[in-house]
């Protein structure tokens, strides 16, 4: 009843805007509605680490360099840079003439104060840890130096940013496409940082501005006419803040939406095969985690055994969104992806594991285990918990919450196990591995291994290709096998319905929504 009674509210209010045809507004305007998950927990890009925020910072802002469709490195609000010999050392050359909204000229020095911003240890940025390869960053944020001049990151003039890495790092240019290194203005950051989490004033850069936020309903962007790639070809978009996934499709199938992802089970299995449903390459892998100071995972022949108990071949057809078994932890189309690794499935050498730990047969274990609340995470975890009690006898108990509350559940370490998936943030083995750094904000097993942690850094300083894959591999033996905090369960692609008057609409394996090239038809 509640979900029919939202459906006829967003109904109303979107015809309301649009005007009432497919998105287009009164007086000829373009418009294009798209779905948006839920309300973000910040737009202070330095801040925003969740795909609630994605979409909306894409279209809003950029950085010095950005990655296309086959995620190579182009110029953004860099026109050019160089390399030293060494390769620690980059200039940056910033495109002549980019304005922020506000008509004021982008300089060099808004890079510094960002970054300054964002290894900031009171900030408390989940994101901080991608500067660390700056000469004196993680000093800066251990607090250890206080005087940012000393860190590897100055305005030579108003168009030249020079940066200078403690050692080469292979993918280090990459993560400049990732919003929070994105550039910040400082007077505009001091006056409204406490005004809001989505500071509507705020200026931005990108081919889009935001006009309009009403909580928990929807965001607006309008054109930038100051937007130094031209003007775009939409008036504004609307992003819809739609939890229901009946509900958002229920608004796609009446012309209200034009984009819509994150369809539930359910709906895909009578959406196979419409032509306007379209699949886009992901770099995901989900993994089921495990607490590993909390019993019972605290014993990792539990842990292992769990991972040998689970038929992974299964989840694909059990969720219909084209999910594929999951070896390694990097998935398929970069380096350092293998089909040879991860625990096998095998119910029977699982119950040797499981005898190995030293439970006692007569004291069945019991699990408990959180998740979202979403339809395709408790399909899945309900999959595992039938596994479990077939294969190992294993009582696994289900925790679901919203987003929010799941997060927070995460970070105080509620559970001994977790359903979670990652994407990659930049296009490089070294996101995936580096998440269980000890230290690594987004490692909520609480594993630590000091020789896993020195051969990271060792492979993200390597320039060798072979080397790096090599490390790789034996990277993730120890983490998926022999130690075995987390098993990957599957990878997963994107697929979307695409209203046909929607073209030119480009998402990558990122799963950043480039906007600014969308034209619609009649």
């Amino acid at each position: 009843m509640w979900a029919t009674a939202r459906t006829l509210f967003l109904l109303i209010s979107i015809l309301a805007v649009a005007g009432g045809s497919y998105g287009d507004a009164l007086c000829g305007e373009k418009v294009l509605n798209i779905r948006l998950l839920g309300e973000p927990e910040t737009l202070d890009w330095n801040k925003a680490h969740t795909p609630y925020e994605s979409y909306l910072l894409t279209s809003l802002m950029e950085g010095l360099v950005s990655l296309d469709l086959n995620l190579k490195v182009t110029p953004a609000l860099a026109q050019s840079w160089t390399i030293n010999q060494a390769g620690n050392v980059y200039l940056f050359h910033l495109r002549p003439g980019v304005k922020w909204s506000d008509g004021v000229p982008l300089k060099a020095q808004d890079f510094v104060f960002s970054w300054q911003r964002l290894l900031s240890s009171s900030l408390a940025a989940a994101n901080a840890y991608f500067l660390f390869d700056i000469k004196g960053a993680e000093d800066f944020y251990q607090g250890r130096i206080h005087d940012f001049g000393k860190v590897g990151v100055k305005a030579l003039n108003e168009s030249t940013l020079q940066v200078v890495l403690t050692h080469p790092v292979a993918h280090w240019i990459q993560l400049l496409a990732y919003w929070p290194t994105f550039p910040m203005r400082a007077d505009i950051t001091r006056q409204f940082q406490d005004v809001s989490p989505h500071p509507i004033p705020w200026v931005t850069l990108g081919p889009y501005l935001m006009s309009e936020h009403t909580l928990e309903s929807k965001f607006v962007m309008k054109r930038n006419p100051l937007y130094y790639g031209g003007p775009s070809h939409l008036d504004r978009i609307v992003g819809w803040i739609i939890r229901d996934d009946a509900t958002a499709l229920n608004l796609y199938e009446t012309g209200t939406l034009d984009f819509l992802t994150d369809l539930s089970t359910l709906d895909l299995q009578r959406l196979q095969n419409r032509p306007d449903l379209k699949t886009f390459p992901y770099l995901k892998t989900g993994y089921l985690g495990f607490l590993t100071q909390t019993r019972p995972t605290s014993n990792v022949h539990v842990r292992r055994a769990i991972g040998m108990a689970i038929d992974k071949s299964q989840i694909g057809g059990l969720l219909l969104g084209g999910q594929i078994p999951a070896t390694s932890l990097i998935p398929p189309g970069i380096l350092g992806y293998s089909k040879n690794l991860g625990l096998k499935f095998d119910p029977t050498e699982a119950r040797r594991e499981l005898k190995s730990s030293g439970v006692s047969p007569n004291e069945p274990i019991q699990l408990e285990l959180t998740t979202l609340n979403g339809d395709k995470a408790l399909l899945l975890t309900q999959y595992l918990q039938g596994e479990l009690k077939k294969n190992l006898g294993i009582d696994l108990v289900i925790q679901p919450y919203d987003n929010k509350t799941f997060r927070a559940k995460l970070k105080a370490n509620i559970y001994p196990g977790y359903l979670l998936s990652w994407s990659a943030d930049y296009p490089d083995p070294d996101n995936f591995l580096s998440v269980f750094l000890s230290y690594s904000p987004n490692n909520h097993t609480n594993w630590r291994n000091e020789s896993f942690d020195r051969e990271v850094i060792m492979a993200r300083q390597s320039l060798k290709l072979q080397a790096r894959e090599s490390s790789y591999f034996n990277l993730q033996k120890t983490l998926l096998q022999d130690e075995a905090p987390i098993v990957p369960l599957y990878y997963e692609s994107i697929l979307a319905l695409v209203r046909p008057r929607v073209l030119n609409l480009e998402l990558n394996p990122l799963n950043y929504l480039n906007l600014k090239k969308v034209t619609l038809v009649d």
